[in-house]
């Protein structure tokens, strides 16, 4: 990574460190390409909270390194039942 600043940056040099061209990163996402291109642009575009999640876990990091909220590319996403956080839990399984 060369210090991305922005989501859309992050975006464009993941699929970028992949080898992957945009055809290639919608036929393995199963999100269009004009979707992907549109997040990539400069300029703002709201990215469903669905493909976010997708292209995440399709890179391996996690959303708050998508986000910019942190360089570790190496922390995934945990499962809310893993984070062993007892209020949550109970009221978790209440439901």
């Amino acid at each position: 990574m060369n210090g991305a600043t922005t989501i859309q940056e992050r975006l464009k040099d993941l699929r970028l460190n992949k080898g992957l061209k945009l055809e290639e990163l919608a036929e393995q996402t199963g999100i269009s390409k004009s979707a992907l291109g549109s997040y990539e642009k400069d300029d703002f575009k709201e990215i469903n909270h669905g493909n976010l999640i997708l292209l995440a876990d399709f890179y391996g990091v996690s959303l708050d390194y998508l986000f910019c909220r942190t360089e570790n590319r190496a922390e995934i996403n945990t499962p809310l039942r893993e984070l062993h956080l007892k209020v949550l839990q109970a009221a978790w399984y209440q439901l």
